[in-house]
């Protein structure tokens, strides 16, 4: 597939051991990986070094990876323990690089792929980080709308839907432009969603 979009700069799907598809009981998905950090591996499918924001929390350039280990620290996971992943797999410096097709191809691509460990029995909670990411995951598992919150920026809110399952997903806005955990306001807003 990825010669097939001319996606040539590198994928992943899960930022930690393949095992924490069978093993994390929370699932925290953003939207596809961008530029590799130089010592950072370009085709993976999974991280065997541990969680891909831990490990490269020294290299990467992205202010996601400072958020993301707080969200894990708040919701009272380590981050090997954290099924972290991309509904997106391909590498882009943005996400509006990609055509419409090609991100239509490669969110197909995430579906086929995220769909059943994320209706596993012991996944206690999905958290999304951006818009698209929770828009994909919400429609691939038919989920339903139940709260929202303001995330303390302005107009921007975060919501709280459930899957037939009952497992409910906190959908965030993108951590690499809202900066939400460290933020009294906003950790404030999320916990009231969680209750």
């Amino acid at each position: 597939m990825e010669a097939t979009l001319s996606l040539r700069d590198g994928f992943r799907f899960v930022y930690g051991p393949w095992a924490t598809l069978q093993t994390g009981r929370i699932a925290f998905l953003s939207l596809n990986p961008g530029r590799a950090p130089s010592s950072s591996a370009l085709r993976d499918v999974s991280d065997e070094r541990g969680n891909s924001y831990s490990v490269e929390r020294h290299t990467t350039r992205s202010p996601i990876t400072d958020q993301a280990l707080r969200a894990f620290s708040f919701f009272g996971a380590q981050p090997d323990e954290v099924l972290t992943g991309v509904v997106c797999p391909f590498r882009t410096p943005s996400w509006k690089d990609l055509t419409k097709e090609k991100r239509d191809h490669a969110l197909e691509l995430g579906r086929q792929f995220w769909v059943q460990p994320l209706q596993r029995p012991g996944l206690e909670l999905i958290v999304c980080c951006s818009t698209e990411a929770s828009q994909a995951v919400v429609g691939w598992l038919h989920a339903r709308h139940e709260a929202s919150a303001s995330a303390g920026w302005g107009n921007i809110a975060i919501h709280r839907y459930r899957t037939k399952m009952g497992v409910p997903i906190i959908a965030l806005p993108h951590l690499s432009r809202f900066r939400l955990f460290g933020r009294p306001q906003s950790e404030t807003a999320i916990r009231g969603l969680l209750e």
